[in-house]
């Protein structure tokens, strides 16, 4: 019992997830004992129908429980737990008359019935059960109190007697939703929240490069055209002979390289300014300042480069990047594509007059 409690301060704090079964579990247990301590308020009234119905009922959702671990079939023992409840409750109110309060079961276990058959997922067209269930419940229930308005119980009491039963019965059933709805929210919210975190996953996977953990290209441009100042400069830069390291070393210390110019470009830049991979072997990024400013973040780019220490079958592997870039001036604010063909217009130039260079204009 102490392990239970442990696992119910768990699902509280919503550290565990409750499991088909957990949840089977505590419904048959909770139903169980209250069973069985109406067979007790039975003998105590030596009511024999009360007592003997109790015990039945009792020993029926016991049994569902082992049954349901050895069939795992849910929608079997939730069904019959529903049932089993609302026949026993207006089998009582025959017997002893509405005014002891045992048609309130009727009315409890309907959202517990929603919230069991909707949260366990290997029942199937689960709103069409509960509906089904709730509308055979309110169909009897409402016949059996029109049975009942003018015919008295088999079994009658004093005042006090049906007031007790009834308060303890009140006390039952809101006990009953109160716990049940609890559990409900908790659920969703645990499932709301995975669902949260699996939204920013696959949102950190549509916008980073896996490799380099860098932006990707539509990450970039998403965040370019939300842009609200125009005091940047685009640099495009491209790693020289890249193809050569991935024949000459391989593509597993290709992809080093690669995440050896991500670090260096993302240690050289500020908080505000962004890196991204933008294609292959090509980064681009966003700098706000002016020429100078951008120069300097090349020069850090360049020095973490030159000092890195990448050696492959005890070779050192020299990494060297060629560099182009453009400045956003007021004419071309917003003009996104403009500046890109620049800059890559620019790294072009670099490439073919001599590499690990850097181009501010076309020439």
């Amino acid at each position: 019992m102490s392990g239970m409690a442990k696992k119910v301060v768990l699902i509280i704090k919503g550290d565990k997830q409750v499991t088909d079964i957990d949840r089977f579990r505590f419904l048959t247990i909770f139903m169980g004992i209250v069973h069985l301590i109406l067979a007790g308020i039975g003998m105590r009234l030596t009511c024999q129908p009360v007592i003997i119905f109790s015990i039945l009922i009792a020993t029926v959702e016991i049994s569902m429980l082992c049954a349901v671990r050895h069939m795992n079939n849910f929608l079997l023992g939730i069904s019959t737990i529903y049932f089993a409840t609302c026949f026993y409750s207006l089998t009582a109110c025959i017997f002893l008359g509405w005014t002891f309060g045992f048609a309130l079961y009727n009315l409890a276990i309907v959202p517990v019935l929603y919230y069991m058959i909707y949260m366990t997922k290997s029942i199937s067209n689960s709103k069409r059960y509960a509906l089904f269930y709730a509308i055979i419940n309110g169909m009897i229930t409402l016949m059996i109190r029109g049975y009942m308005y003018h015919r008295k119980p088999i079994y009658r009491y004093e005042g006090k007697t049906a007031f007790y039963i009834s308060f303890f019965n009140h006390v039952v059933c809101f006990a009953f939703v109160i716990i049940f709805s609890t559990l409900f929210i908790l659920e969703l919210t645990r499932s709301r929240e995975k669902l949260e975190k699996q939204a920013e996953e696959l949102k950190h996977l549509a916008d980073y490069d896996e490799l380099t953990k860098l932006r990707n290209r539509r990450s970039m441009l998403d965040i370019w055209k939300r842009l609200g100042r125009n005091d940047y400069c685009v640099v495009m830069g491209d790693i020289d002979d890249f193809k050569k390291i991935n024949d000459t070393y391989g593509h597993e210390n290709g992809d080093d390289v690669l995440k050896l110019v991500a670090n260096s470009m993302q240690e050289a830049i500020d908080s505000i300014d962004y890196v991204s991979r933008w294609g292959g072997e090509e980064f681009l990024m966003i700098v706000f300042g002016n020429l100078a400013y951008a120069l300097k973040v090349i020069d850090k780019v360049q020095r973490e480069l030159k000092n890195a220490n990448l050696i492959v079958e005890g070779q050192r592997v020299e990494v060297t990047m060629t560099f182009g870039i453009s400045e956003c001036a007021g004419e071309q604010k917003g003009d996104i594509d403009e500046l890109i063909r620049q800059a890559d217009r620019r790294l072009y130039i670099g490439k073919h007059s001599g590499k690990n260079c850097i181009k501010i204009k076309d020439e």
